[in-house]
C-alpha cells in the first residue's frame, strides 16, 4: 500500500535575546525512504521479467548477455528510438561562451546540473537568450539524465519543475521516443547491466568520463513491444508517486526556506506556539 501523505514537525527551543534554534525535521527523509523503496519494488520486478524472464515462455538464446528469449531483440544504443544529446550539442565551446549566461539567482529557467539532481536543490539558472540557444537539450521532465564526466555513471529522471528547463554540462540525456521505454532504460542504465557496460567505456585518469559515441555502440537487449508495454503500466504508478513525492518536497523546502531567515532575525515570533 503507498502512503499517500506525511507529516513533518518544525521544532524551536527558544535561546537568549529572543532567538530561536530552528530544528526542521522534515519529511524530507521519510518521502526519501518511500521513494527508494518504491524503485526497488520497480528494480525487483524488472530482474524477474528481464534477468529471470519469469513472465515468459520463449526459447533461450546465448547471447553475450547469456541466455535470452528469442523473442527479445539485441540492439546498440544508438539504435534505439530516442534522442541521446547533450550541452555541447548546442554549439562549439566558444558560441556557448558567447550566449549562455548562467546565474545564481531565480531567472527564466533552470540549468540542470549533476550535483542538482543529486541534492534535489536547484540554484543555476539560465535567461531567456540562453535557454533558446540551448534549444537541442531543452528538458521536460522525465528525460534519463546520466553524468558522462567525472561521477561516471549517475542516473536520474528529470523531475518536472515549475520553470523551463535545460541540459547542464557533463551530463548526457536520452528522450525516447516511445514511451514505454522510458523506464525500462532508466532501470536497465542504473542498476543492471547498462550501469556495468557504462562503466566499462570510461576512461580519463584524472577525471573519469565516456563519450556519446562510445555510449551509443553500447549493446542492449529488448523485450517485444507487448511485455515492454506490461511492464510500463505495472511500474508507471510507482514513478508517478515518486513524482509527485518530490514535487511535495520542494514545496516544503520552499517554505522552510522563506520562514528560516525570518525566525532567525524574530521577523516571525513563535514563542507562543505549542508543540
Amino acid at each position: 500500500m503507498f502512503h499517500k501523505s506525511f507529516s513533518f514537525k518544525f521544532i524551536f527551543q527558544r535561546t537568549t535575546q529572543r532567538q530561536f534554534r530552528w530544528l526542521y525535521l522534515p519529511p524530507l527523509m521519510g518521502i526519501f525512504i518511500l521513494n527508494k523503496n518504491l524503485e526497488q519494488q520497480a528494480v525487483l520486478l524488472f530482474k524477474k521479467w528481464f534477468t529471470d524472464f519469469v513472465n515468459t515462455s520463449s526459447n533461450l538464446i546465448e547471447t553475450r548477455f547469456g541466455l535470452i528469449p528469442d523473442t527479445f531483440r539485441l540492439l546498440k544504443n544508438g539504435e534505439l528510438p530516442i534522442v541521446i544529446t547533450d550541452y555541447v550539442a548546442n554549439g562549439s565551446f566558444a558560441s556557448l561562451k558567447a550566449n549562455v549566461t548562467l546565474y545564481q539567482e531565480p531567472n527564466y529557467a533552470y540549468f540542470i546540473r549533476n550535483t542538482d539532481l543529486k541534492s534535489g536543490l536547484f540554484e543555476v539558472f539560465v535567461d531567456k537568450h540562453s535557454y533558446r540557444f540551448l534549444s537541442k537539450s531543452t528538458l521536460y521532465g522525465r528525460e534519463i539524465i546520466i553524468s558522462n564526466v567525472g561521477d561516471v555513471g549517475s542516473v536520474f529522471l528529470c523531475p518536472k519543475l515549475n520553470k523551463p528547463m535545460t541540459l547542464g554540462n557533463n551530463i548526457i540525456m536520452l528522450r525516447s521516443e516511445q514511451d514505454n521505454l522510458k523506464y525500462y532504460l532508466y532501470i536497465w542504465f542504473k542498476w543492471l547491466y547498462g550501469q556495468s557496460l557504462i562503466q566499462g567505456i570510461k576512461g580519463g585518469s584524472a577525471q573519469p568520463k565516456f563519450n556519446k559515441t562510445d555510449f551509443k555502440n553500447l549493446p542492449i537487449f529488448l523485450p517485444h513491444n507487448d511485455l515492454l508495454e506490461q511492464f510500463h503500466q505495472t511500474v508507471k504508478p510507482m514513478f508517478d508517486l515518486i513524482e509527485k513525492n518530490n514535487e511535495e518536497n520542494q514545496a516544503l523546502t520552499v517554505i522552510r526556506d522563506t520562514l528560516l531567515p525570518k525566525l532567525m532575525s524574530g521577523e516571525l515570533d513563535v514563542s507562543d506556539i505549542n508543540i
